[in-house]
């Protein structure tokens, strides 16, 4: 019996070494992305899930997925739309389930520091060595590096512009030669030229108040500008060539300068533009305003990249009030220098993925193969800047890109955009510009422990 028992627990601790073993070579497989023949199915093909948050790329995304299938028959691409709420958490959930975790995912720059302290976004490989200044801007690559590694392949961007009413400037333009031509036949000396509409587009804040106080206005044009001064993406230009976040990659929590003379100063000329234009904060949302404009009531606006997909729109069917033209965000005054805000899309690869090197394939193609068709199919604007367009738009909102500032990766000063966008509606609202910055600049010391 003694024996017997022996012989059991032999037997038994030898299954169980057996099963273990199994279980190791099972798991071995897939992080080796192994593409052996499995029996009864033929070649095991290895599945990509790829996560993102805007609908509007779905027909994009599939086709792309199709396609590099086609050319990759040991691939199986799934592209997978997911809720944009709690969306790194949602991630995160995932890949500790180990249950279709993503091996890729669309994500903005501002999270790159929390999903690469997680675990979930890897230094790429960048096997084509795409990931160039040869082919995206500064902006893009400051965006997507972290503590000098890049961690995402730059996929779209979005930026803000001037956005003018060409009809109106041209007609304004005719105008003023016609004066001209009036002094200068009366024996007057004339210190400009004009010779069209182009001439008079606003390179500073100033020339937009000297062009206001000269404009007779036509029927129906209600402001000379007006923007959504409660979006921070459209107020940011006034002092971010001042502010400092984060330093140029926005991952350096010991840089941050958000108080100083120059950001003081361009906040009081935005602070003064109200008594001036008179926009009340909350009726001037972005959405009412562009149809404004659209209608036709409005001279000058700040609008983001979305625009344009817009305002072709309205051309096509009819609605928009003559033609458009956009133009660089104009700078505060002679002396102070205006830059906008942009933001950042990439394609990171989740440091738990099993198949890392065939999702760091994909992502390069995805971003680095892309056509002059994304913009129509998606309306959202490659980063990839050797794109050619049929519009002239992409191009200007390309070199507002390459001037922009991102948003800084630093977990600590997450907060900062609602905080600053919060300050500038006091700003605007006559709180003292010098003070409230200050208050701002002490509250993010605080959270950077400074």
């Amino acid at each position: 019996m003694k024996n017997r028992g022996r012989i059991y627990s032999v037997i038994l601790v030898l299954l169980m070494v057996f099963l273990v073993w199994l279980r190791g070579v099972q798991d071995l497989q897939p992080s080796q992305g192994s593409n052996q023949p499995s029996i009864g199915t033929g070649m095991q093909k290895e599945t990509l899930y790829v996560w993102y948050t805007d609908e509007a790329l779905t027909d994009y995304m599939n086709s792309m997925a199709l396609s590099y299938m086609e050319a990759h028959d040991n691939i199986r691409i799934v592209p997978t739309l997911v809720s944009a709420v709690e969306y790194v958490e949602s991630i995160n959930q995932a890949t500790m389930q180990e249950q279709a975790m993503p091996d890729l995912c669309l994500i903005s720059n501002d999270s790159l520091e929390k999903v690469y302290l997680a675990g979930l976004a890897d230094e790429i490989t960048d096997p084509e060595q795409i990931v160039t200044e040869e082919n995206f801007p500064q902006a893009a690559l400051h965006a997507v590096t972290y503590q000098d590694k890049l961690l995402a392949y730059p996929f779209y961007y979005e930026t803000s512009l001037l956005l003018y009413n060409q009809t109106y400037l041209d007609e304004m333009a005719v105008n003023k030669i016609e004066a001209l031509k009036s002094q200068q036949e009366a024996g007057e000396e004339v210190g400009i030229e004009i010779t069209g509409g182009s001439d008079l587009i606003p390179k500073t804040i100033d020339d937009i108040l000297n062009l206001a106080d000269a404009y007779d206005a036509p029927d129906g044009v209600e402001s000379i500008l007006k923007w959504d001064v409660s979006d921070i993406f459209y107020n940011y230009f006034f002092a971010g060539n001042y502010m400092d976040i984060g330093g140029e990659n926005g991952d350096d929590a010991s840089i941050c300068n958000i108080h100083n003379e120059n950001t003081t100063a361009c906040l009081q000329m935005y602070q003064s533009l109200n008594q001036f234009f008179s926009i009340e904060a909350k009726e001037a949302d972005y959405d009412t305003v562009l149809q404004e404009f659209i209608d036709g009531r409005t001279l000058f606006t700040v609008v983001t990249t979305d625009a344009i997909a817009r305002l072709e729109a309205a051309k096509a069917d009819g609605s928009l009030q003559g033609e458009y033209g956009m133009a660089m965000l104009p700078d505060v005054s002679a002396d102070l220098k205006s830059r906008g805000l942009s933001v950042t899309n990439g394609v990171i690869v989740n440091g738990y993925g099993h198949h890392k090197e065939d999702a760091n394939a994909f992502a390069s193609y995805l971003t680095g193969t892309i056509g002059a068709d994304f913009y129509d199919r998606t309306g959202k604007l490659a980063a990839h800047k050797n794109v050619s367009y049929e519009n002239d738009k992409p191009a200007l909102a390309m070199q507002a890109y390459e001037k922009s500032v991102s948003l800084p990766k630093i977990m600590q000063v997450s907060n900062f955009w609602v905080q600053l966008e919060r300050t500038l509606t006091g700003i605007w609202e006559g709180e003292d510009a010098d003070q409230a910055l200050q208050s701002l600049q002490e509250q993010m010391d605080v959270q950077l422990q400074k």
